[in-house]
């Protein structure tokens, strides 16, 4: 959700910090850069030690710098750039850790439906981003508020899963558990996974994938507030009302 919270408000973010297209597409060109870097990593982490509490520190760090960057002066525009890619340091322990949980806690036929469940909540989630930051920033005023929302609901997922998630023992689902894997170094990892065709063409096609459509998840709400202040002869963005941009 949070990742479009910000695509939400893109616009105001532009008129605040005085940037043009070019600064707001490098907003979430730093959040994919800081992400991909991370998310192996992570997930190399993943294999080696408690993933319940990496995930738990991960979001944690997402929590802080979302809300750090909705405080961010309009003369700090790279601070705010510094504090996007942070956010994808802490969504990246996240989303590369949780499918494994899914996956050592359910078996077989009910593992597909937990998958699918966890990444249908990828779109409804960006769906709502859009929802809550430009419903949020025009009811208090500000595009700040809109993104202070997500970090509220993170405190509410680490509190969750400190109190009800156990971590599960890998390969527990297929009573296998696996603690005795021979350990191997990170590039070892690496051109391990590498050398496995279905994970190669699955990677380079969901890279094609999140290309199109992340392109259009982010520029599609400012284009929508172009198309009206057009529609309207207006000058700007800036010159819509609120009921406006909320149609």
């Amino acid at each position: 959700m949070d990742r479009f919270t910000v695509a939400g408000v893109l616009t105001q973010v532009q008129a605040f910090f005085s940037i043009d297209d070019t600064g707001a597409g490098l907003l979430q060109t730093v959040f994919i850069i800081f992400y991909m870097i991370v998310a192996p990593l992570c997930g190399f982490l993943g294999d080696r030690y408690n993933r319940k509490w990496i995930m738990v520190i991960g979001i944690a760090i997402w929590i802080i710098a979302v809300m750090a960057s909705s405080f961010v002066p309009a003369n700090l525009f790279w601070l705010f750039l510094l504090l996007r890619g942070v956010v994808g340091i802490g969504e990246a322990s996240y989303a590369t850790i949780a499918p494994t949980i899914i996956a050592d806690i359910f078996s077989m036929p009910i593992r597909s439906r937990a998958i699918m469940f966890f990444y249908f909540a990828i779109p409804i989630g960006s769906g709502l981003g859009y929802i809550v930051s430009s419903n949020i920033s025009s009811l208090l005023g500000g595009w700040q508020w809109g993104i202070r929302v997500t970090p509220f609901l993170g405190v509410l997922c680490i509190i969750f899963i400190i109190l009800v998630m156990k971590e599960p023992k890998r390969g527990e689902a297929e009573s296998v558990v696996s603690n005795n894997i021979k350990r191997t170094s990170y590039w070892e990892d690496i051109k391990a996974i590498c050398k496995i065709p279905t994970y190669v063409n699955a990677t380079l096609a969901y890279t094609s994938v999140i290309f199109a459509t992340g392109t259009l998840s982010w520029w599609g709400p400012a284009a929508v507030e172009h198309s009206i202040a057009m529609r309207e002869n207006l000058n700007n963005t800036g010159e819509l009302s609120s009921e406006q941009k909320n149609r």
